[in-house]
Protein backbone atom coordinates (compact mmCIF):
# COMPACT_ATOMS: atom_id res chain seq x y z
CA UNK A 1 0.00 0.00 0.00
CA UNK A 2 2.89 2.46 1.01
CA UNK A 3 4.04 1.73 -2.89
CA UNK A 4 1.23 2.71 -4.23
CA UNK A 5 0.45 5.93 -2.25
CA UNK A 6 4.62 6.53 -3.08
CA UNK A 7 4.19 5.77 -6.54
CA UNK A 8 1.22 8.53 -6.66
CA UNK A 9 3.22 11.26 -4.94
CA UNK A 10 6.62 10.88 -5.98
CA UNK A 11 6.52 11.87 -9.37
CA UNK A 12 5.37 15.44 -8.36
CA UNK A 13 8.17 16.00 -5.49
CA UNK A 14 10.54 14.30 -8.35
CA UNK A 15 9.54 17.59 -10.30
CA UNK A 16 9.52 20.17 -8.10
CA UNK A 17 12.96 18.62 -7.22
CA UNK A 18 14.12 18.95 -10.43
CA UNK A 19 12.85 22.37 -10.97
CA UNK A 20 14.69 23.42 -8.11
CA UNK A 21 17.86 21.62 -8.96
CA UNK A 22 17.32 23.45 -12.54
CA UNK A 23 17.32 27.29 -10.59
CA UNK A 24 20.40 26.01 -8.37
CA UNK A 25 22.52 25.30 -10.97
CA UNK A 26 21.52 28.22 -12.49
CA UNK A 27 19.79 26.91 -15.85
CA UNK A 28 16.54 28.21 -14.54
CA UNK A 29 15.62 32.14 -13.31
CA UNK A 30 12.25 33.44 -11.93
CA UNK A 31 11.34 34.92 -15.45
CA UNK A 32 11.69 31.24 -16.86
CA UNK A 33 8.94 30.13 -14.48
CA UNK A 34 6.82 32.42 -15.23
CA UNK A 35 6.74 31.75 -18.62
CA UNK A 36 6.25 28.20 -17.80
CA UNK A 37 3.27 29.33 -15.76
CA UNK A 38 1.92 31.73 -18.13
CA UNK A 39 2.21 28.67 -20.78
CA UNK A 40 0.11 26.23 -18.26
CA UNK A 41 -2.50 28.44 -17.07
CA UNK A 42 -3.23 29.42 -20.65
CA UNK A 43 -2.66 26.83 -22.39
CA UNK A 44 -1.60 23.43 -20.88
CA UNK A 45 -4.31 23.39 -18.07
CA UNK A 46 -7.45 24.71 -20.20
CA UNK A 47 -7.00 21.66 -22.77
CA UNK A 48 -6.17 19.58 -19.90
CA UNK A 49 -9.39 20.11 -17.86
CA UNK A 50 -11.39 19.94 -21.28
CA UNK A 51 -10.21 16.56 -21.93
CA UNK A 52 -10.59 15.35 -18.35
CA UNK A 53 -14.39 16.71 -18.00
CA UNK A 54 -15.41 15.37 -21.67
CA UNK A 55 -14.87 12.11 -20.66
CA UNK A 56 -17.14 11.71 -17.72
CA UNK A 57 -20.51 10.04 -18.46
CA UNK A 58 -23.46 11.82 -18.36
CA UNK A 59 -25.34 9.26 -16.50
CA UNK A 60 -22.53 9.40 -13.73
CA UNK A 61 -23.23 12.59 -13.28
CA UNK A 62 -26.61 12.47 -13.21
CA UNK A 63 -27.10 9.37 -11.17
CA UNK A 64 -24.27 10.01 -8.78
CA UNK A 65 -26.60 10.83 -5.43
CA UNK A 66 -25.09 11.81 -1.44
CA UNK A 67 -21.72 10.80 -3.13
CA UNK A 68 -21.12 13.60 -5.34
CA UNK A 69 -23.26 16.05 -3.06
CA UNK A 70 -20.54 15.66 0.01
CA UNK A 71 -17.61 16.07 -2.27
CA UNK A 72 -19.05 18.93 -4.13
CA UNK A 73 -20.80 20.48 -1.08
CA UNK A 74 -17.54 20.14 1.04
CA UNK A 75 -14.79 20.98 -1.63
CA UNK A 76 -17.24 24.21 -1.85
CA UNK A 77 -17.64 24.91 1.56
CA UNK A 78 -14.21 24.20 2.85
CA UNK A 79 -13.28 26.56 0.12
CA UNK A 80 -15.61 29.75 1.80
CA UNK A 81 -14.71 28.92 5.25
CA UNK A 82 -10.98 28.84 4.82
CA UNK A 83 -11.48 32.15 2.96
CA UNK A 84 -13.41 33.96 5.47
CA UNK A 85 -11.29 32.48 8.28
CA UNK A 86 -8.42 33.65 6.68
CA UNK A 87 -9.82 36.82 5.76
CA UNK A 88 -10.98 38.20 8.72
CA UNK A 89 -9.34 35.96 11.82
CA UNK A 90 -6.08 36.26 10.16
CA UNK A 91 -6.80 39.67 8.51
CA UNK A 92 -5.08 38.63 5.11
CA UNK A 93 -5.78 40.81 1.58
CA UNK A 94 -8.40 39.26 -0.66
CA UNK A 95 -5.64 37.93 -2.75
CA UNK A 96 -3.53 36.14 -0.45
CA UNK A 97 -6.83 34.68 1.54
CA UNK A 98 -8.42 33.17 -1.92
CA UNK A 99 -4.50 31.64 -2.35
CA UNK A 100 -5.32 30.00 0.99
CA UNK A 101 -8.79 29.15 0.33
CA UNK A 102 -8.07 27.10 -2.92
CA UNK A 103 -4.72 25.58 -1.08
CA UNK A 104 -7.74 23.70 1.08
CA UNK A 105 -10.46 23.24 -1.17
CA UNK A 106 -8.77 22.35 -4.39
CA UNK A 107 -6.81 18.68 -3.87
CA UNK A 108 -4.74 17.62 -6.39
CA UNK A 109 -7.31 14.79 -7.33
CA UNK A 110 -6.78 15.27 -11.29
CA UNK A 111 -3.41 14.81 -10.74
CA UNK A 112 -2.92 12.40 -7.93
CA UNK A 113 -6.80 10.86 -7.63
CA UNK A 114 -6.58 8.75 -10.99
CA UNK A 115 -3.23 6.69 -9.73
CA UNK A 116 -4.26 6.39 -6.36
CA UNK A 117 -7.86 5.52 -6.30
CA UNK A 118 -7.80 3.67 -9.09
CA UNK A 119 -5.57 0.81 -7.63
CA UNK A 120 -7.88 1.45 -4.32
CA UNK A 121 -11.02 1.19 -5.75
CA UNK A 122 -10.90 0.49 -9.85
CA UNK A 123 -12.96 1.72 -12.82
CA UNK A 124 -15.58 3.34 -10.07
CA UNK A 125 -12.74 6.25 -9.10
CA UNK A 126 -13.29 7.68 -12.19
CA UNK A 127 -16.45 9.06 -10.66
CA UNK A 128 -14.71 10.62 -7.71
CA UNK A 129 -12.09 12.08 -10.41
CA UNK A 130 -14.56 13.47 -12.13
CA UNK A 131 -17.03 14.74 -9.73
CA UNK A 132 -13.98 16.17 -8.20
CA UNK A 133 -12.73 18.24 -11.28
CA UNK A 134 -15.92 19.56 -12.14
CA UNK A 135 -16.60 21.17 -8.41
CA UNK A 136 -12.93 22.70 -8.79
CA UNK A 137 -13.45 24.01 -12.58
CA UNK A 138 -16.89 24.92 -12.91
CA UNK A 139 -17.53 26.18 -9.20
CA UNK A 140 -14.26 27.30 -7.48
CA UNK A 141 -12.07 28.56 -10.25
CA UNK A 142 -14.42 30.70 -11.65
CA UNK A 143 -14.49 32.48 -8.02
CA UNK A 144 -10.93 32.45 -7.98
CA UNK A 145 -10.82 34.46 -10.57
CA UNK A 146 -13.31 37.21 -9.91
CA UNK A 147 -12.04 37.76 -6.53
CA UNK A 148 -8.21 38.00 -7.82
CA UNK A 149 -9.68 40.29 -10.86
CA UNK A 150 -11.13 42.81 -8.38
CA UNK A 151 -7.92 42.42 -6.21
CA UNK A 152 -5.69 42.82 -9.31
CA UNK A 153 -6.17 45.14 -11.68
CA UNK A 154 -2.71 45.27 -12.97
CA UNK A 155 -2.31 41.77 -14.17
CA UNK A 156 -6.02 40.40 -14.04
CA UNK A 157 -7.70 43.24 -15.55
CA UNK A 158 -8.70 47.06 -14.91
CA UNK A 159 -12.19 46.70 -14.67
CA UNK A 160 -14.32 49.00 -12.10
CA UNK A 161 -17.18 46.60 -11.13
CA UNK A 162 -18.25 43.64 -10.29
CA UNK A 163 -19.77 42.50 -13.55
CA UNK A 164 -16.70 43.27 -15.25
CA UNK A 165 -14.80 41.35 -12.80
CA UNK A 166 -17.03 38.55 -13.62
CA UNK A 167 -16.99 39.15 -17.04
CA UNK A 168 -13.00 39.06 -16.85
CA UNK A 169 -13.21 36.23 -14.77
CA UNK A 170 -15.36 34.31 -17.70
CA UNK A 171 -13.08 35.29 -20.44
CA UNK A 172 -10.21 33.21 -19.13
CA UNK A 173 -9.55 29.91 -20.87
CA UNK A 174 -9.26 27.86 -17.63
CA UNK A 175 -12.39 28.17 -16.84
CA UNK A 176 -14.19 28.67 -20.62
CA UNK A 177 -12.82 25.52 -21.10
CA UNK A 178 -14.11 23.51 -17.82
CA UNK A 179 -17.58 24.82 -18.63
CA UNK A 180 -17.72 24.28 -22.42
CA UNK A 181 -16.51 20.19 -21.70
CA UNK A 182 -19.44 19.96 -18.87
CA UNK A 183 -22.34 21.79 -20.84
CA UNK A 184 -21.06 19.27 -23.80
CA UNK A 185 -20.99 16.27 -21.91
CA UNK A 186 -24.75 17.10 -20.79
CA UNK A 187 -25.75 17.97 -24.04
CA UNK A 188 -25.10 14.24 -24.75
CA UNK A 189 -23.31 14.68 -28.04
CA UNK A 190 -19.92 12.73 -28.45
CA UNK A 191 -16.72 14.91 -27.86
CA UNK A 192 -14.52 14.02 -31.77
CA UNK A 193 -11.78 11.96 -31.06
CA UNK A 194 -10.09 14.47 -32.97
CA UNK A 195 -10.40 17.32 -30.58
CA UNK A 196 -9.51 14.90 -27.56
CA UNK A 197 -6.50 13.69 -29.02
CA UNK A 198 -4.86 16.87 -29.97
CA UNK A 199 -4.93 18.42 -26.84
CA UNK A 200 -4.18 15.70 -24.61
CA UNK A 201 -0.26 16.27 -25.96
CA UNK A 202 -0.06 19.57 -24.47
CA UNK A 203 -2.39 18.94 -21.94
CA UNK A 204 -0.73 16.26 -20.17
CA UNK A 205 2.17 18.82 -19.30
CA UNK A 206 0.21 20.15 -17.16
CA UNK A 207 0.82 18.72 -13.54
CA UNK A 208 4.86 18.15 -14.31
CA UNK A 209 5.55 21.66 -15.85
CA UNK A 210 3.65 23.47 -12.97
CA UNK A 211 5.42 21.50 -10.43
CA UNK A 212 8.79 22.15 -11.89
CA UNK A 213 8.11 25.93 -11.90
CA UNK A 214 7.19 25.61 -8.53
CA UNK A 215 10.79 23.67 -7.79
CA UNK A 216 12.58 26.83 -9.89
CA UNK A 217 10.78 29.26 -6.80
CA UNK A 218 10.89 27.20 -4.11
CA UNK A 219 14.53 27.67 -4.73
CA UNK A 220 14.41 31.03 -5.69
CA UNK A 221 12.67 32.01 -3.15
CA UNK A 222 13.59 28.93 -0.46
CA UNK A 223 10.70 27.27 1.36
CA UNK A 224 8.90 28.61 4.35
CA UNK A 225 7.30 27.40 7.25
CA UNK A 226 5.35 29.81 9.17
CA UNK A 227 1.80 29.96 10.56
CA UNK A 228 0.10 30.44 7.12
CA UNK A 229 1.73 27.61 5.65
CA UNK A 230 1.26 25.39 8.82
CA UNK A 231 -2.19 26.24 8.79
CA UNK A 232 -2.83 25.48 5.20
CA UNK A 233 -1.43 21.70 5.33
CA UNK A 234 -2.53 21.16 8.17
CA UNK A 235 -6.17 21.89 7.43
CA UNK A 236 -5.96 20.33 3.86
CA UNK A 237 -4.18 16.95 4.58
CA UNK A 238 -6.01 16.31 7.96
CA UNK A 239 -8.96 18.54 8.91
CA UNK A 240 -10.86 18.45 5.66
CA UNK A 241 -10.69 14.76 4.94
CA UNK A 242 -11.55 14.03 8.45
CA UNK A 243 -14.75 16.63 8.15
CA UNK A 244 -15.59 14.42 4.97
CA UNK A 245 -15.60 11.36 6.89
CA UNK A 246 -17.83 12.45 9.48
CA UNK A 247 -20.27 13.62 6.45
CA UNK A 248 -19.86 10.45 4.83
CA UNK A 249 -20.70 8.53 8.08
CA UNK A 250 -24.10 10.85 8.53
CA UNK A 251 -24.86 10.63 4.91
CA UNK A 252 -24.98 6.78 5.54
CA UNK A 253 -22.58 5.81 2.55
CA UNK A 254 -21.30 2.34 1.78
CA UNK A 255 -17.99 1.86 2.89
CA UNK A 256 -16.16 1.91 -0.12
CA UNK A 257 -17.88 5.02 -1.01
CA UNK A 258 -16.98 6.10 2.40
CA UNK A 259 -12.98 5.40 1.82
CA UNK A 260 -13.43 6.78 -1.59
CA UNK A 261 -14.56 10.20 -0.24
CA UNK A 262 -12.30 10.39 2.06
CA UNK A 263 -9.30 9.56 0.50
CA UNK A 264 -10.47 12.03 -2.34
CA UNK A 265 -9.89 15.15 -0.35
CA UNK A 266 -6.88 13.67 1.41
CA UNK A 267 -5.07 14.64 -1.57
CA UNK A 268 -2.49 17.48 -1.06
CA UNK A 269 -2.97 20.48 -2.57
CA UNK A 270 -2.53 21.40 -6.29
CA UNK A 271 0.18 23.13 -8.34
CA UNK A 272 -2.41 25.43 -9.85
CA UNK A 273 -1.87 27.88 -6.38
CA UNK A 274 1.31 28.81 -7.95
CA UNK A 275 0.89 29.51 -11.15
CA UNK A 276 -2.01 32.12 -9.88
CA UNK A 277 0.74 33.71 -7.35
CA UNK A 278 3.05 33.63 -10.07
CA UNK A 279 0.64 35.69 -12.57
CA UNK A 280 -0.68 38.18 -9.84
CA UNK A 281 3.37 38.40 -8.39
CA UNK A 282 1.63 37.82 -4.53
CA UNK A 283 2.04 34.51 -2.43
CA UNK A 284 4.57 32.53 -4.75
CA UNK A 285 6.77 31.66 -1.75
CA UNK A 286 4.00 30.70 0.45
CA UNK A 287 2.46 28.98 -2.63
CA UNK A 288 5.49 26.98 -3.63
CA UNK A 289 6.04 26.13 0.18
CA UNK A 290 2.40 25.34 0.59
CA UNK A 291 2.28 22.61 -2.38
CA UNK A 292 5.44 21.21 -1.33
CA UNK A 293 5.25 20.06 2.22
CA UNK A 294 1.27 19.26 1.60
CA UNK A 295 2.66 16.96 -0.68
CA UNK A 296 5.42 15.74 1.54
CA UNK A 297 2.84 15.20 4.39
CA UNK A 298 0.05 13.51 2.55
CA UNK A 299 2.66 10.37 1.87
CA UNK A 300 2.01 9.89 5.40
CA UNK A 301 -1.41 10.88 6.23
CA UNK A 302 -3.35 9.16 3.04
CA UNK A 303 -1.34 6.02 4.21
CA UNK A 304 -3.25 6.35 7.67
CA UNK A 305 -6.24 7.25 6.51
CA UNK A 306 -6.12 4.19 4.03
CA UNK A 307 -5.66 1.72 6.55
CA UNK A 308 -8.43 3.08 8.98
CA UNK A 309 -10.54 3.17 6.06
CA UNK A 310 -10.10 0.29 4.76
Amino acid sequence: MLETICGAIFPVVLSMMLGYLGARLGMFNREHATAINRMVIKFALPMDLFVGISRIDRNQILNSGGFASIIIGWMVGSFFLTYLFSRFVFKRSISLATLQALAVGNPSVPFVGSAVLGFLFGGKSALAVSVASLAINVILIPVVFFLLAGDNKETMGDSENWISHLISAFRQPVVVAPMAAFFWVLSGIPIPKLIDTSFIMLGKTTGGAAMFAAGILLCLMKPILNKMVITSVAIRNVIVPAVAWGLAIAAHLPSFYLGETVLTFAMPSASVIVILSSQINKGEREAASTVFFSTIVAIVTMGVLIALTA
